[in-house]
């Protein structure tokens, strides 16, 4: 019996190891101490893609392993899709640290097709990444590019691990729960629960980050690039979500037995045609201690390689508030003149503020007749036009000229006859995307009744007709521009006589045209500087400050931390918004102060409090300017705040700083309720045994490290390191 039962289980560990040793041989592996990849040899598909650090295996449901997905759009059939799990290698080989994967041929249930795909997948450190060419010899265009696939994700190390995603204007955080609660759902024409986020456009930045807390674990999913493209980072949820709860999975009992997981693509829009081929950047995935803070610098040291920059010369950097007012509405409204604008911005000046964004000031008042860039008669034309930003610039202070870049005016003669040419188009000839805007009557306000704006190609005739009037503004004396709009610029652009492809049209073409743009003011005049309303990362170096990219306390753009040579403006319109103010200084935005909704002085009754206010604060800032505006912004890294009352936590706020040349810390605290709290605080730098509490009114008065303050409502409490 003894020899049955060896006999038995001798025949069971054959077969075991038979059938490992037929798995091992059907798949080809990358292994080192970050990751451990499995290519199956058949499709060439991840069949694991285990992440050592928490023992996560991103291929955990293999029934849903993936490798890729094209668009092939043919002239009756938009839809139709070569799956790649339905394609046969040719080969899949090991090249040292790399897999490469070569495919001869497609096939879809509607024919075959003359593509070739290779891609590699290679391993380098805590670093894995994906890169393709795409050849198509087929008669229709590919019209998308599904790659790299990654298919059966169940969870992170755990369930709870949350994704965090650089969003436009609030702070970054890992609070999106994929593994728990799905943010999407199945919508029509799906194939699962679907949710995306694209770049540019959702994201300001093109990466992911997902966190284990419990493990102290980070996955930073990036796409490196130095061609600016759109694409869309690309989630299903396998079968659909339950419908029990909003973003459930369904178990796998519950999923009548189909496969129940995650696959991630991240989609490229080549359109390449006959002969064309497509090469993809890198799609990099690595693995690190923290959470997206830690990541975020992989990207920050890719960028600086291929586009360093250095904002120290740049005059607007260091302006850490402004006034603006639109002083001629579209609607025909004469808010003030040229000579009304220039001493509204000496009342400013009396509360520390030294440069200001003029609105409205061009032909037909703010939103009329782009691209027409002239001084309004109205208004007092060229010479009252000059002569204001010549008494701005005799007092040492800095104007901003509103203007904006590809946006038209519809309503214009011009449009009629020529500038619709220029019409940033989608596959079917129609707009892509259209805004209206409306000031000064109840009908427009209520958009029912407003002039359309069209977003245009960046085409070279555009781009001359934009240079002539913009460089003239220049000549006349402007020493910088606020280009707005310039976050509705992204997207594909099928316009004919764009000659670059649609998805590089106006991501890389905005890109390069705003830096011509930069490149002929500066021919002008070398101090010339851009802010502009934008959130995209590759603008950056030729824009110093974004003009929407801070929401109060939400936040701030996480551009600041991984950049925080550049930061964003905070919005402050009304009488009483001290909170405003308050985080603004907090994250480092600019006050960009705006009294009676860009339509006043700051200096009149109604504003006094306030303007006193932003006195007071701003004293602050430029003393130490070089810490909690110029430093480096490090969010909610390297000190603690707490509040005594555990009620009161969410009204307390907080942000870190640092001195990038000597290391000096501060950490600033805002109070978002009516009522005073107190708090406990410290640096995790516990060498630091002294630091100096300012306040806006009060005396500056030492602390000990770790003191338990005060702080009143709707106060603000600088904390500088000795």
């Amino acid at each position: 019996m003894q020899k049955k039962i060896l006999r038995s289980m001798l025949l069971w560990c054959s077969l075991l190891s038979n059938t490992a040793l037929l798995h091992a041989q059907s798949e080809v592996i990358l292994e080192n101490q970050a990751f451990r990849i499995a290519v199956d040899k058949s499709t060439g598909a991840l069949s694991s893609f285990l992440v050592k650090q928490n023992n996560a295996d991103l291929v955990s449901e293999k029934r849903l392993m993936a490798n890729f997905r094209i668009g092939l759009q043919s002239k009756d059939n938009l839809s139709n899709y070569i799956d790649g799990m339905q394609q046969h290698a040719k080969s899949v080989v090991r090249e040292n640290n790399a897999i490469k994967v070569i495919y001869a041929g497609m096939s879809s249930p509607e024919g075959s097709y003359p593509i070739e795909l290779t891609y590699w997948i290679r391993l380098n450190g805590d670093e894995a990444s994906f890169e393709a060419k795409l050849v198509n010899k087929a008669g229709d265009p590919v019209s998308e590019f599904w790659f790299p696939r990654i298919g059966g994700w169940k969870s992170f190390g755990d369930r709870q691990a949350k994704l965090a995603v650089p969003g436009y204007a609030a702070d970054c955080a890992n609070n999106i729960s994929l593994f728990d609660n799905y943010p999407g759902r199945k919508g029509l024409g799906s194939e699962a629960a679907e949710w995306s986020t694209d770049y540019p456009g959702g994201m300001c930045m093109p990466w992911w980050d997902i966190y284990d807390k419990d493990r102290d674990v980070g996955l930073y999913m990036g796409y490196q690039d130095t061609i600016c493209r759109y694409t869309t980072w690309h989630t299903y949820l396998m079968p659909d979500i339950s419908g029990e709860r909003e973003g459930a999975w369904l178990s796998d009992s519950q999923a009548a037995g189909q496969p129940v997981g995650m696959v991630f693509s991240h989609v490229f829009y080549p359109f390449i045609h006959s002969g064309e081929a497509f090469n993809t950047g890198k799609f990099v995935i690595s693995v690190h201690k923290g959470d997206w803070h830690s990541g975020s610098q992989s990207y920050r040291k890719w960028f600086m390689a291929h586009f360093p920059f250095d904002k120290s010369k740049s005059w607007l950097r260091k302006e850490s508030s402004w006034f603006t007012s639109i002083i001629y509405q579209p609607e025909d409204k004469v808010v003030t003149d040229y000579k009304g604008y220039d001493q509204w911005t000496r009342d400013a000046k009396k509360w520390g503020i030294g440069c200001y964004e003029l609105i409205g000031w061009d032909s037909g008042g703010l939103e009329r007749d782009y691209p027409i860039y002239i001084p309004e008669k109205k208004i007092g034309g060229a010479e009252g036009f000059k002569t204001l930003l010549s008494s701005i610039k005799e007092r040492g202070d800095h104007c901003l000229v509103f203007v904006n870049y590809n946006i038209l005016d519809q309503n214009t003669d011009w449009y009629r006859k020529e500038l619709h040419k220029y019409l940033a188009q989608d596959q079917f000839g129609n707009a892509s995307w259209f805004g209206a805007w409306g000031e000064s009557t109840l009908l427009a306000r209520k958009g029912l009744s407003s002039r359309h704006h069209a977003r245009a190609s960046v085409v070279p005739e555009l781009q001359h007709i934009l240079e002539q009037y913009l460089v003239q503004l220049v000549k006349d004396g402007a020493q910088g521009f606020q280009i707005d709009k310039v976050v509705a610029g992204y997207g594909l652009d099928f316009n004919p006589l764009n000659k670059a492809k649609p998805d590089v049209a106006l991501c890389e073409g905005l890109v390069q045209g705003i830096s011509r743009l930069l490149e002929k003011c500066r021919a002008v005049n070398p101090d010339f500087c851009l802010a502009s309303e934008f959130g995209l990362d590759r603008l950056i170096p030729y824009i110093d400050i974004g003009y929407r990219n801070s929401a109060g306390f939400a936040g701030i753009s996480p551009l600041h931390y991984v950049f925080p040579e550049w930061t964003a403006c905070q919005h402050i319109p009304t009488p009483r918004d001290f909170n405003g103010v308050n985080a603004a200084v907090m994250t480092g935005a600019v006050l960009c102060v705006e009294p009676e909704e860009y339509q006043g002085s700051l200096d009149q009754p109604l504003y006094r409090d306030l303007a006193k206010y932003i006195g007071a604060v701003e004293r602050i800032r430029k003393k130490f300017a070089d810490i909690i505006f110029l430093g480096k912004y490090e969010d909610n890294l390297g000190a603690a705040v707490k509040g005594i009352d555990s009620k009161s936590a969410s009204n307390l706020h907080y942000k870190v700083w640092s001195d990038t040349k000597t290391g000096r810390k501060a950490v600033i605290v805002a109070n978002d309720s009516p009522h005073a709290i107190q708090y406990t605080w410290e640096f995790e730098d516990k060498d630091i045994k002294q630091a100096t509490l300012y306040t806006p009114f009060g005396e500056p008065r030492d602390i000990a490290q770790g003191a338990t303050l005060n702080i009143p409502g709707n106060g603000l409490n600088i904390i500088i390191g000795n």
